[in-house]
């Protein structure tokens, strides 16, 4: 199964358990060298002055993070439980694109490798992962994640 597959499987997973990604309306954007992106519409997500929603915004980034380090552990072949235990966020500039999407990037391959290595044999590991919202072409939302995996 490719990434963007495995990521449109995630999201339509998360849209069935989690009904606050049903509500904003989270949507798979891609998958690419860079990273995973995941979009949701500024129709349903804004604020009193009708710009991104921050509510939405961190959930946006903290859902990029779990997709990403679900996206790792199934390219591994492991089945994990996943959770994100700690994040910090930057709202630089307020986000007025019509879709706002949020683009995870890829963590280096040996700290990937590291952690699918520490998974597989410890049965417990640790991400740490970083996201981003543009609007305008400019950096709008900077995210810091980690994310736990536990093996099922």
């Amino acid at each position: 199964m490719s990434h963007k597959q495995t990521l449109e499987k995630l999201v339509a997973y998360l849209r069935e358990e989690v009904p606050m990604v049903r509500q904003f309306d989270v949507r798979s954007a891609g998958v690419d060298a860079s990273g995973l992106v995941l979009e949701v519409p500024l129709a349903i997500n804004f604020n009193d002055k009708h710009t991104a929603f921050a509510g939405t915004l961190a959930s946006l980034c903290t859902l990029s993070g779990w997709a990403m380090t679900s996206l790792i552990c199934e390219a591994a072949g492991l089945k994990a439980d996943i959770a994100a235990t700690h994040s910090e966020i930057t709202y630089a500039r307020p986000c007025t694109e019509e879709k706002v999407r949020a683009t995870c990037a890829w963590p280096a391959d040996a700290t990937a490798a590291a952690f699918t290595t520490a998974l597989a044999s410890q049965g417990r590991a640790e991400l740490s992962l970083f996201a981003q919202v543009l609007s305008r072409d400019k950096v709008a939302v900077r995210f810091s994640g980690n994310y736990i995996a536990r093996m099922l």
